[in-house]
């Protein structure tokens, strides 16, 4: 599990803390039970809250599953790396050096909470939407960083590389975590430069 920030104040600490702990509950649940079996008031009384303390944190049963805190991360270490490098390279970087840091943690419950998603439609349609907002929050970030182009193609961009890390995630499942998840997107996004991208 990963270290808590001590730049967060302690009261949005000790939240993630009680959100990560309820999630790991609940995605033990649904693998032993399945997804559909299990209500949020089973999770609840497992977890030790209330219901009304899960729908307040995750808002509906599908995020017990699908949230997280890695975005802003991601996004932060995306930017830190456009000054230098082509945008797919720096969005290839980013997310390699942020794996290190964060699913190499987490990387059994991150591995529980993909292979639901990959096989629960309900959990896919809404990750598919989650895939959505990150393409649009780079889409967003290659704008304010002046990346070259206009929005047409930072949109193109953008939906490439969120097109090879959802590929990426799918064969690591698929492979159920056997190589690294950092391994597949490098060799995502090299298939990409190989058919597509040039300095």
């Amino acid at each position: 599990m990963m270290a808590p920030d001590p730049a967060v104040p302690l009261r949005e600490r000790r939240r993630v803390t009680d959100m990560r702990r309820v999630q790991l509950r609940a995605v033990k649940l649904f693998e032993e039970h399945g997804y559909e079996e299990v209500s949020v008031e089973r999770v609840a009384e497992a977890a030790g809250v209330s219901p009304v303390s899960i729908y307040r944190w995750f808002g509906a049963k599908e995020r017990l599953v699908l949230w997280d805190d890695y975005d802003p991360g991601l996004l932060a270490a995306v930017a830190e790396r456009l000054a230098d490098l082509h945008p797919l390279e720096a969005v290839r970087d980013a997310v390699i050096a942020e794996l290190g840091r964060v699913y190499d943690a987490d990387r059994d419950l991150v591995l529980a909470r993909t292979k639901l998603l990959f096989h629960e439609p309900s959990l896919l349609a809404a990750a598919m939407r989650d895939a959505w907002a990150m393409q649009e929050a780079l889409v967003e970030l290659f704008g304010r960083e002046q990346v070259a182009g206009d929005g047409s193609a930072h949109r193109v961009l953008a939906g490439a590389a969120v097109g090879v890390l959802t590929v990426a995630i799918d064969g690591w499942q698929r492979q159920d975590g056997h190589r690294p998840l950092a391994e597949h997107v490098d060799e995502g996004f090299e298939v990409l430069r190989a058919v597509s991208w040039t300095r």
